[in-house]
């Protein structure tokens, strides 16, 4: 939709076209004043128009219209930019030249029909006999001079927490004492609150500490299956499976899941059509744990009857108490820590009574009155026309109206997002630059603009969910009742499409298109639409260079030259060379190994984005000639080895994640000096580095926008082969003070230089990385910074102490304060965290991984949660056991991981002191061969147990007698582990079993097992038929087992069967004809999932 912004932006781009020599040459600069006119006429009662749209499809009509020939009129005087700078880089000459002549015809002609096209538009206005206003105006002019004051505690919930208490106390209680899935469904119109309530039992510290593992995943309209499976298993694992087939989805699901008490969220479900499907799959292969249960929300009662699995549980969300309403609608309108004006407050009621309860109108209203003091204001938005149409939608459009002309089109922009979609702020405002809805004011950059407008949404409640991770990356979501807004505004202007759409007959008014997957289009899907600006793929980068879906190729569809942003991971990019509008291009899974040439004709790029494209070796020279590039973005690109000589030329540079040094010239950290670079900053190849002068004059003092810094060496160079020591290259690659991240790798030097010891210049440090510097003594202290969660810590022989520094005289003697997470590996001296003693620390830290070293003591640390005890790399005969005090320094740890302890003979008895201990991992101890039953002994909490790569393990004794709560047992590779213990039967709780390797006899003895899963097993023994409470079983990854035995058919209670990759048994097993067919015939879900041939890969 063509609005008040980008009016104002053509009729400043025709004044300046009116001066301009094509336009006198063209003959049209009189005509071209004429449509100043017009615009400017249009532009006065833009306000009106667009208020009006809502309840008048003539006046939309007409906006649409306006709205389309305005994006024409801007592509007419982008080509005319584009020519006059190629007019003035070529000479004289070129004027002359017959193409310049006939553009000159060309534009001529487009111009004068625009010009009547523009007549005809204001003609229409003139029928309409709208006033010219100045409201709009004033009204941007009053938000201008308002003093804005943030609104804090986002997450606070009003007049919920019955409601809460009673659905966490279902989850915990009452399901988790029920077979089978339960199905707890929320019901409530849209803006009712939800997602927020699902959202506050989800992180709920019992439903944290019930569940094994909390997924949550957005259905939205459209139930596919797929999608819901893959971000099962996204949210469980943090990886996307890459997986294309539905069968091999669900089996990973099931894997996922399998061994689990799990929590899974399904919110804003509308159709039901699929649920049973789903529900399969949840049920099979052991996932009936009990205490498994489903969250669903959802406005319709239909879908919530048909998911439910007891009648009497949906709960029914009802619009907020008056007086809960109230508290919400305050702690957005009014400031805390001011007083609240008697007669704001009395209109405010009368506001809140107008909001009926629901407390997404109660926030959105109260976010745009944040910062209005007058009585005037209240009443104008109490006294609004839009209160008549609907109370929700109403509140909506009534803050919408009441945004700056600029933040509308920004918001609208947004519509280019399916529902439910987490969308990245970064990307957001670089796309708001290339459609030119943002732009550079007085000292501002634009970027800084955009950020601004991003907040002010924010601040005013269009945007929620905010995720901000530890580098600085936010993403956020937008709710569905305003992304109805955007839609309603923008109408065809912006399309959405998913995986299973089609392309093929887009309206000639589609200005914006996103999609996900490989849509249906054909080679005239783009060609007859007016002005395209942006196409952008939403599919997310994937790890794996051959998984995914195939790209949709850019020379199979005519690209529209309008286009201001692409994002693609098409290998075919010539189409480029004719995009010469392109503000935004980000390439990614792509299987390019160089930047081609023809991007070097996008003359008026200025986001340049590589991710994930594995095969890229190097960027092209021709990059250079991309003089308005702010950003070049490389990310997940481990092929690249180099980077363009003379990047410095790139003035206008804002971000470069990536440099490597190479020892060529104008290859060199001089190249840096000029470029006020923000963001991410990652320098490799320092041992390239000639000279310290080089080195210094990188300048990096200098780049105050910087927040994240990772300097690294080659880990197969040494301080001898180097030009120059690295302690002088650290040294002159001092940051500026307000860095928040900084890693160091594959330093050589034998200590960090004076900038990195002085905790006064890092105050702002969030997260640390020092990785391989091996040749270091000493880690610069770094237990005085306030701001530090996050120290990472690797590889650094010498080390004795974290942190060396003296606490004397300090005032609050608080070590790492804020740290969170502690990570300390392979450090094989280590003996302290602090030198000092007496000195209080880590009060915070909850995750905690450390070096088994010899002398290591360590401080009782009651706040760790999860803890991982790693042995060192070398084999030393100290590492036949570790230290004791380790297990009573931290009481409440709920998840240990012991690994790599080749020496280790016998567990330590300490480990028996972990009462609160819930899962248990031993992994990679090839010398134990038991566990002793006493340090068991002391485990009464220990629900999960996972045994892997204990190569001499023979025995796990009689030490499980004492798990009364163990509910899952996986043992994988293991060879020596033949028996179980004949008290096995004990275990009334074991629910789950997974063996990877050989079978050990003694699992029949298990009375209640369900779920068995068998991987890389030879054969499966007869008595497997004895296991009569089974109810799950698969087996994979199995080509020696040639016969099922004969015994299965005594599982009678077996409702699940899923053989993967086990080609001796593909044949045998085939419904009704294979030889095995009638042991399982009974078996009512029966997969059978083949091996992969090689040339069945795509």
């Amino acid at each position: 939709m063509a609005t008040h912004a980008l009016l104002g932006i053509l009729i400043g781009n025709l004044n300046t076209f009116v001066q301009n020599e094509i336009a006198a040459l063209s003959g049209v600069d009189s005509q071209i004043q004429d449509l100043s006119e017009n615009l400017s006429a249009i532009r006065a009662l833009f306000q009106d128009a667009a208020e009006d749209q809502f309840t008048s499809h003539v006046m939309k009509d007409w906006l649409n219209k306006l709205s389309d020939a305005a994006h024409v009129l801007e592509d007419i005087l982008e080509d005319c930019s584009t020519e006059s700078n190629r007019l003035q880089s070529e000479g004289w000459s070129a004027r002359l030249h017959p193409k310049t002549i006939l553009f000159r015809h060309a534009i001529s002609k487009r111009m004068k029909d625009m010009v009547k096209r523009f007549q005809r538009i204001d003609d229409d206005r003139r029928r309409f006999q709208l006033p010219l206003g100045v409201r709009q105006r004033q009204q941007e002019d009053d938000d201008l001079r308002q003093t804005t004051s943030a609104i804090t505690d986002q997450h606070q919930m009003y007049g919920r927490d019955e409601e809460k208490d009673k659905i966490v106390g279902f989850l915990t209680e009452h399901a988790s004492s029920t077979d089978g899935l339960s199905v707890y469904p929320v019901v409530g119109m849209g803006g009712l609150g939800k997602t927020t309530l699902a959202r506050w039992v989800f992180n709920d510290d019992r439903v944290k500490q019930h569940f094994d593992l909390r997924i949550w995943v957005c259905v939205s309209t459209n139930f596919n299956m797929m999608r819901i499976l893959q971000s099962i298993v996204e949210s469980s694992t943090g990886v996307n499976p890459n997986l294309s087939t539905l069968e091999a989805m669900q089996n990973k699901v099931q894997q996922v899941l399998l061994d689990k008490r799990w929590l899974l969220v399904l919110d804003d479900v509308w159709e039901n059509d699929k649920w049973e499907d789903l529900k399969s799959v949840l049920n099979s292969r052991g996932c009936e744990t009990k205490g498994v249960s489903i969250l669903v929300t959802t406005r319709d009662q239909t879908v919530a009857s048909a998911m439910e699995t007891c009648p009497t549980q949906s709960h029914h969300l009802q619009p907020l108490p008056k007086d809960d309403n109230w508290s919400l609608f305050t702690h957005y309108a009014f400031d805390p820590n001011k007083e609240q004006p008697a007669k704001l407050v009395e209109i405010g009621k009368e506001i809140v009574r107008r909001c009926v309860g629901n407390p997404l109108a109660s926030k959105v209203v109260g976010s745009l009155l944040r910062n209005k003091r007058e009585e005037k204001q209240w009443l104008d938005v109490l006294e609004s026309k839009f209160w008549d149409i609907d109370a929700v939608m109403g509140a909506l459009r009534l803050s919408y109206f009441h945004l700056k002309p600029s933040s509308r089109e920004c918001f609208c922009f947004c519509a280019l997002y399916p529902e439910d979609f987490r969308i990245s702020k970064e990307q957001l405002i670089h796309l708001w630059m290339a459609n030119g809805l943002t732009k550079s004011k007085g000292h501002l950059e634009v970027e800084d603009v955009g950020n601004q407008q991003w907040e002010e949404l924010l601040q005013r409640s269009f945007f929620q969910e905010v995720s901000t991770d530890k580098y600085g990356n936010t993403t956020f979501k937008i709710h569905d009742l305003f992304l109805d807004l955007a839609h309603s505004i923008v109408g065809e202007e912006y399309k959405a499409y998913d995986e299973s759409a089609s392309l093929t007959n887009l309206s000639r008014r589609v200005h914006h298109v996103s999609y996900s997957g490989l849509p249906e289009l054909n080679q005239h899907t783009l060609k007859n639409i007016e002005s395209l600006r942006t196409f952008i793929d939403l599919d997310p980068t994937i790890s794996n260079l051959f998984a995914g879906s195939p790209a949709l190729v850019l020379r199979k569809v005519q690209l529209c030259n309008s286009l201001r942003a692409l994002r693609t991971r098409s290998s075919e990019l010539s189409a480029l060379k004719s995009l010469t509008h392109l503000r935004y291009l980000n390439i990614y899974n792509s299987y390019i190994t160089k930047l081609p040439k023809c991007v070097s004709r996008l003359q008026k790029l200025q986001i340049l984005k590589l991710e994930h494209c594995y095969l890229l070796t190097c960027l092209s020279k021709h990059i250079l000639k991309l003089k308005d590039l702010r950003h070049l973005l490389i990310d997940g690109c481990p092929s690249l080895i180099e980077m363009p000589p003379k990047m410095g030329e790139l003035k206008q540079l804002k971000t470069l994640n990536i440099f490597i040094v190479d020892s060529k010239a104008k290859h060199g950290l001089a190249e840096l000096h000029d470029l006020q670079l923000g963001g991410r900053l990652q320098i490799k190849g320092l041992e390239n580095v000639q000279s310290e002068d080089d080195a210094t004059e990188a300048n990096l003092m200098s780049k105050k926008e910087l927040s994240y810094l990772y300097l690294s060496w080659n880990s197969d160079s040494n301080s001898n082969s180097l030009c120059i020591s690295p302690e002088r290259v650290l040294e002159a690659l001092e940051p500026p003070p307000n860095l928040k991240n900084l890693g160091i790798n594959g330093y050589r030097g034998s200590q960090f230089p004076g900038w990195v010891r002085n905790t006064n210049i890092f105050s702002s440090l969030v997260n640390v990385i020092l990785f391989d510097c091996n040749n270091c003594e000493q880690i610069p202290p770094l237990g005085k910074l306030r701001h530090l969660e996050s120290l990472y810590v690797c590889g650094m022989k010498d080390v004795k102490y974290i942190d060396e520094d003296s606490y004397d005289g300090v005032e609050e003697k608080v070590a790492f304060k804020s740290l969170k997470e502690l990570t300390l590996i392979d450090l094989p001296k280590l003996e302290r965290i602090l030198r000092d003693e007496g000195v209080e620390m880590l009060p915070l830290v909850s995750k905690l991984t450390i070096p088994c070293s010899p002398n290591l003591k360590l401080p009782i640390l009651q706040s760790v949660e999860v803890l991982e005890i790693k042995g060192l790399k070398s084999d030393n005969e100290d590492m036949a056991s570790f230290p004791e005090e380790i297990f009573l320094s931290m009481r409440y740890v709920k998840q240990l991981t012991i690994s790599s302890f080749r020496k280790l003979k016998v567990l330590p008895q300490e480990l028996g002191t972990l009462s609160s201990l819930q899962k248990l991992h031993i992994h990679d101890c090839v010398e134990l061969e038991s566990l002793a039953e006493n340090v068991f002994q002391g485990l009464s909490s220990l629900r999960r147990l996972i045994i892997s790569d204990c190569q001499r393990l023979k025995s796990l004794s009689s030490v499980v007698e004492h798990l009364t709560c163990l509910e899952s047992l996986r043992i994988l590779f293991c060879p020596e582990l033949t028996t179980l213990p004949t008290n096995m039967n004990k275990l009334t709780a074991l629910h789950h079993v997974f063996i990877e390797g050989r079978v050990p006899e003694g699992l029949q003895c298990i009375p209640s097992l369900k779920s068995l899963t068998l991987l890389v097993v030879d054969s499966l023994p007869e008595w497997l038929g004895d296991m009569t409470s089974l109810e799950s079983l698969y087996i994979g990854r199995s080509p020696r087992i040639r016969s099922l035995p004969s015994s299965f058919r005594n599982l009678t209670n077996l409702r699940s069967l899923t053989i993967e990759k086990c080609a001796g048994l593909e044949q045998r097993c085939q419904r009704e004809t294979g030889q095995d067919w009638p042991n399982i015939a009974h078996v009512p879900h029966v997969q059978l999932i083949p091996t992969l041939n090689v040339s069945q890969v795509p």
